[in-house]
């Protein structure tokens, strides 16, 4: 009966100082980040009117077709709209209109639609040509218009907006994003302020994506190696969904930077949602796949359409691109940290390599979580992006990490085939030793070497499991007790130790739960894995047996 030991914590020592440095990097950019331009004053939309009903431009919006923007929201999707916004003249501004203000004023108008403006009766300019289907001519998606001094009156000023939308694919919860008066400027740089910064993490993502796209096809490992059955995620395609990642958030990045530095018509503007959604959801799904197939690789795929099943209900139940794109990374995010949890928390004689850094990974996809909700009022674009960039770096240091184990793994199983080699070429030499003494607590026991059928590695100690089911420990390593039993006890793997006189048969396996390709199957029944990589050396030896 195997003796049941506290669970430990194990950490990368690399996810360590990268978890804190995430959140120190996280603590920074949160208290440094500037509050949004205060030039600009946002206009409300008071009332509006059907532009079918009312073809010249109302005067006070009590006509038939008008309605109040409290009792109905104005939406010029599929329609023509007359909007009412009426303003005060700005405090800076000087009273009298026949001096020229000393900051020309602008009229800002962010909006999925085709636009003419309005100052106090007279018409200062259109962005496209609003009208019905057959007549609009599509604007941009962000535009600005001078307010003449000469127009502006003091005190109360009316503003008249007509504005249709007839040439989107999509119907969106909020197409009129923001209308507002500030300094003349470019409208683009409202909606930009940390462009900077952004084309950093742009540049951080594709040096990522280069680098893991050539590691990626250098790897020799098939493409049809990923649903081998392997206790090791092979590298090839590690490496091929770190690449998908960096591609995944650098494509969304610049498409969430591309409306600040390049102008588009608002008709495009359906065709970047679509396409920030689709990086979103390719981004939450390797992530997903990436800690699937890293911590939990019998189960992967339940995972994957479990993901999917409860992602894609949610993105169609919800009307805003914002919050589907939000959720597309966000729900697959908290199940992978679930995934790396808890494999964290598998015991510990089981799989022990494999869970190795299972436990940073865990904490710094928990973080990212834990900052997204806390940080929902405030979570600008620029700063979920650095969070993303951020969490790739630390994904990629635990890659690293895991990647040398897998190196020093590979060693050990040479140096395993070397000893199988030797300890065959010393089989059927006279073995003079025939007993095992065992210690324990004051008592000697000596174990006759027949009756071991296999020997398994228990971190501290080795069981030692007999042929008629009974169990011994050793109070010593594997490498220990190897050392005192004879030639025919062979390592077949990195945790067992086979008497080959006991081996019934070798066969292969394709059990998803052994974490192995090949079993062997001995005479008392019990079956014994076998590494991977030691197949072919372990053949060979029970061939050398059968002829022997």
């Amino acid at each position: 009966m195997q003796t049941l030991h506290p669970t430990k914590v194990h950490f990368s020592r690399y996810g360590g100082i990268t978890l804190l440095l995430l959140l120190l990097a996280c603590l920074w950019l949160v208290l440094r980040q500037p509050m949004m331009p205060a030039q600009l004053q946002q206009l409300a939309i008071v009332a509006w009117c059907d532009g079918q009903q009312v073809q010249a431009m109302p005067t006070d919006f009590q006509e038939v077709g008008c309605q109040q923007q409290s009792d109905v929201t104005a939406d010029p999707q599929g329609r023509l709209l007359w909007l009412q916004l009426p303003f005060e003249l700005p405090s800076a501004q000087p009273h009298d209109p026949t001096v020229e203000p000393t900051t020309p004023q602008a009229l800002f108008i962010n909006a999925r639609a085709s636009s003419a403006v309005y100052l106090n009766g007279q018409l200062i300019g259109r962005n496209g040509r609003p009208g019905l289907a057959a007549d609009e001519v599509p604007g941009a998606m962000d535009s600005r218009f001078y307010l003449p001094s000469s127009l502006l009156r003091p005190g109360q000023n009316q503003l008249v907006v007509q504005m249709s939308a007839q040439h989107g694919w999509l119907t969106l919860a909020q197409p009129i994003h923001f209308i507002g008066i500030g300094p003349y400027r470019d409208a683009n740089a409202y909606l930009q302020q940390h462009s900077e910064l952004g084309l950093v993490l742009l540049g951080i993502l594709l040096t990522g994506l280069l680098y893991f796209s050539v590691l990626a096809l250098r790897s020799q490992q098939s493409a049809t190696s990923v649903f081998a059955n392997s206790a090791i995620m092979p590298r090839r395609w590690q490496n091929t969904l770190l690449a998908l990642l960096c591609f995944f958030a650098a494509g969304q990045l610049w498409l969430e930077m591309v409306r600040g530095l390049v102008g588009y018509p608002y008709p495009m503007h359906d065709l970047r949602l679509l396409a920030i959604l689709c990086c979103s959801c390719g981004f939450g799904g390797c992530l997903l796949l990436l800690t699937a197939l890293r911590y939990q690789r019998a189960q992967w795929h339940y995972w994957l359409v479990a993901t999917v099943l409860l992602t894609l209900p949610v993105l169609l139940w919800l009307d805003s691109f914002d919050a589907r794109i939000a959720v597309a990374t966000f729900l697959p995010v908290c199940i992978a940290a679930v995934l790396a949890a808890l494999r964290w928390r598998t015991p510990e004689d089981v799989d022990y390599p494999v869970a190795n850094g299972a436990g940073s990974s865990a904490l710094l996809l928990l973080l990212y979580v834990l900052l997204a909700v806390l940080l929902t009022g405030i979570f600008q674009e620029i700063l979920a992006f650095v969070l993303m960039t951020l969490l790739l770096c630390a994904l990629f240091i635990e890659q690293a990490v895991q990647h040398q184990h897998q190196q020093q793994l590979q060693l050990a199983d040479q140096q395993l085939i070397l000893q199988l080699q030797q300890q065959l070429q010393q089989h059927g030499a006279t073995e003079p030793k025939a007993n095992l003494t065992l210690t324990s607590a004051g008592k000697v026991q000596l174990l006759p070497i027949d009756e071991i059928a296999y020997c398994q590695a228990a971190r501290d100690y080795t069981e030692i499991l007999l042929l008629d089911g009974r169990q011994q420990l050793y109070s010593g390593t594997l490498r220990a007790l190897e050392e005192q039993l004879p030639a025919r006890f062979i390592r077949v793997h990195r945790s067992y130790l086979v008497n080959v006189r006991h081996v019934r048969q070798f066969r292969t396996t394709t059990d998803t739960d052994s974490g192995s390709g090949a079993v062997l199957l001995l005479v008392g029944g019990q079956q014994v894995p076998v590494s991977r990589r030691l197949i072919p050396a372990v053949r060979s030896a029970m061939q050398e047996v059968v002829a022997a």
